[in-house]
């Protein structure tokens, strides 16, 4: 059954169309930023931690990071930046405003995509938004702090010079749309973006392409609550027939620990 459903997916799914879009919402994978989390305990006490969303669409997974990451470690300085080629959901994010059951993702140059806040999720967020009262959400001011917003395209040779080192670079859900000779250059452009040491976020990319390119790269897999991480983010369900769907995990597959992996570090030498 493996074998087959591979078989629909390279032949048939993973050459369907290739649609971007905008679609983001708040804690659309809460494993992965709670590793992110725990991983912060390789930074002393009182320093400062360079953090990137590559592809940062309007906002939403950048201020879920920095919640869950700025509260296990209050005494660390955080300073984040958030780039995205459009400039349209680019300024949305900069606003932090949102509201319930609406895309704000409408001012960009793809489609929208889902709502970033729905109406059953606001008791939940209200640790990241505040509900004003004209009913839209706007992100708490200690999120906003130390977040600079670039309009910026990641298939550029000069993102390094644009965007900076990091020490965590997130890069999810937009790479994947790409063709393969883009997406390869799209990839190398945010590995070089990390710091010896750092981490690398990259989620909704081909599984064949980002597999054989890290795998021959100095980055290792961080394999904390990996299949907890793979199997997370529901828009990912519908393997093989889904051309950004995941397949199934599976510990016998031979590159299984590159291949399932979404958080990557990057060696010292």
């Amino acid at each position: 059954m493996r074998f087959t459903g591979r078989f629909i997916y390279q032949n048939f799914s993973r050459n369907a169309v290739r649609i971007q879009s905008h679609h983001t919402h708040f804690m659309r994978n809460l494993p992965q930023l709670e590793v992110l989390a725990n991983l912060l305990a390789d930074f002393d006490k009182g320093s400062t931690v360079r953090l990137a969303s590559i592809g940062c669409s309007t906002g939403a997974e950048l201020y879920s990071a920095l919640y869950l990451l700025r509260r296990a470690r209050p005494d660390l300085t955080i300073l984040a930046r958030g780039a995205d080629i459009s400039s349209g959901v680019v300024e949305v994010a900069r606003r932090g405003l949102y509201r319930p059951d609406a895309s704000a993702g409408e001012a960009g140059l793809y489609l929208a995509g889902r709502a970033e806040v729905s109406t059953q999720d606001i008791d939940e967020l209200r640790g990241i938004l505040e509900l004003m009262p004209d009913g839209t959400m706007r992100v708490h001011d200690w999120l906003r702090e130390n977040v600079c917003w670039l309009t910026a395209d990641a298939t550029d040779h000069s993102l390094l010079d644009v965007v900076g080192k990091q020490d965590i670079v997130i890069a999810n859900n937009f790479i994947g749309p790409m063709e393969d000779t883009m997406a390869e250059a799209c990839l190398g452009n945010v590995m070089r973006l990390v710091k010896p040491g750092g981490l690398l976020v990259v989620e909704g990319i081909d599984t064949d392409l980002k597999t054989r390119i890290l795998k021959a790269s100095n980055f290792r897999p961080v394999l904390l609550w990996q299949e907890e991480i793979w199997t997370a983010d529901a828009s990912k369900r519908g393997w093989p027939w889904v051309r950004w769907s995941h397949e199934p995990f599976h510990r016998n597959e031979p590159t299984w620990q590159y291949r399932y992996t979404v958080i990557f570090r990057r060696g010292h030498c």
